[in-house]
């Protein structure tokens, strides 16, 4: 049955399932099929989503956006499918991690935060790929959310020491960038 024709409760279901398949191809190592995984079962989201509106909050990046939420189904339901939504979107930023596409993990962890600034997991995905993208400050601040909730995790102190490390490697290529400019002139 085409997916605009399904009731949104078997959508659901379907994405749900579509999710853990997913999680399983991660497990095995499968990224692209666990990829198509988590990307079919966003597309079962979004057919859920395009029949209505879902608003959310994303202020984790400061920008405070109300959209405007008219939905028939209960606020549970909403709940369920941003949840798997949210869910897809990290899933989709681990495996992109995995492959070491920091451009994307970085997209997608971004994307999941949205749903969730206090996602411990999405917010650690967002700060290593912003570590990787040279994204110092982003990194930084993603970090110091996570060290002021978990102040003893080792993972956590050890990704702000690449931080430091990343931040002083740079600071002495600016530092050399500069001195050839003006020894030279």
């Amino acid at each position: 049955m085409d997916s605009k024709y399904k009731p949104v409760s078997a959508l659901l279901e379907d994405a749900k399932a579509l999710k853990l398949e997913g999680n399983q191809l991660y497990q095995s190592k499968n990224f692209p099929r666990a990829k198509r995984k988590y990307h079919i079962a966003l597309i079962q989201i979004r057919a859920i989503s395009s029949r209505d509106t879902v608003g959310r909050s994303m202020s984790f990046f400061g920008n405070s956006v109300e959209d405007g939420l008219k939905y028939d189904e209960p606020v549970e339901f909403k709940e369920k499918v941003e949840t798997i939504e949210a869910e897809c979107l990290k899933n989709l930023a681990m495996v992109f991690i995995a492959e070491q596409n920091w451009t994307k993990g970085y997209e997608y962890s971004k994307k999941a935060l949205e749903f969730n600034e206090e996602d411990d997991k999405s917010t650690y995905r967002y700060a290593i790929c912003s570590l990787r993208l040279g994204l110092f400050e982003e990194c930084e601040f993603a970090l110091n959310r996570l060290i002021t909730r978990y102040p003893e995790s080792k993972l956590y102190k050890q990704l702000r020491r690449e931080l430091v490390l990343k931040c002083k490697e740079q600071s002495v290529v600016s530092k050399r960038m500069y001195q050839n400019m003006f020894s030279s002139a």
